[in-house]
């Protein structure tokens, strides 16, 4: 690998395992889908907990992303999917760069079709509610593993790993 490439999430977690030892470093279990044709991506983290209800991430996404990533707790809900194909294109057309959902998402093959990186616990083609319940910018826990607004994520086929800090990973 040369110096220019980036750090893959198994290198990030070999050359910062004391991050990983005192717990600033996070890594997802590996119970992702992987969904979008971006494999690899990472940025700045905002969190929106919403059971089987996407009108606050519908907000968030049509907001300019700026190269942050969405990490939607969907209460791991497998009874309605969060996000479909037309959320996921406006995603990619507003800058983000990736969405995590702890849940299911929908319009897989749309998805696949996008330049976003899309990880999701399974597809599932039932729509979700409109009601707007749910909360934004507060810390969610995916799995056990505590996510925070600020955080930074990372995200290649290997897995997906959460810092409370910017890493180098060239």
């Amino acid at each position: 690998m040369g110096s220019s490439a980036p750090l893959a999430i198994a290198d990030i977690c070999d050359a910062y395992s004391h991050l990983l030892t005192n717990g600033e470093l996070r890594p997802l279990p590996p119970i992702f889908q992987i969904y979008g044709r971006s494999r690899v991506f990472s940025g700045h983290v905002v969190t929106v907990k919403c059971f089987e209800d996407n009108v606050l991430v519908r907000e968030f996404l049509a907001q300019e992303g700026h190269g942050r990533v969405l990490v939607v707790d969907g209460c791991g809900s497998m009874r309605s999917a969060i996000i479909g194909g037309n959320l996921a294109k406006r995603a990619q057309n507003n800058g983000w760069v990736g969405i995590v959902v702890y849940g299911c998402i929908r319009d897989v093959d749309d998805i696949n079709l996008c330049d976003i990186g899309v990880r999701a616990l399974n597809s599932y083609p039932v729509k979700p509610s409109k009601k707007g319940n749910g909360e934004k910018h507060i810390p969610v826990t995916i799995a056990g593993t505590r996510v925070c607004d600020g955080d930074w994520l990372y995200a290649d086929s290997d897995g997906i790993l959460v810092s409370s800090m910017e890493l180098n990973t060239v």
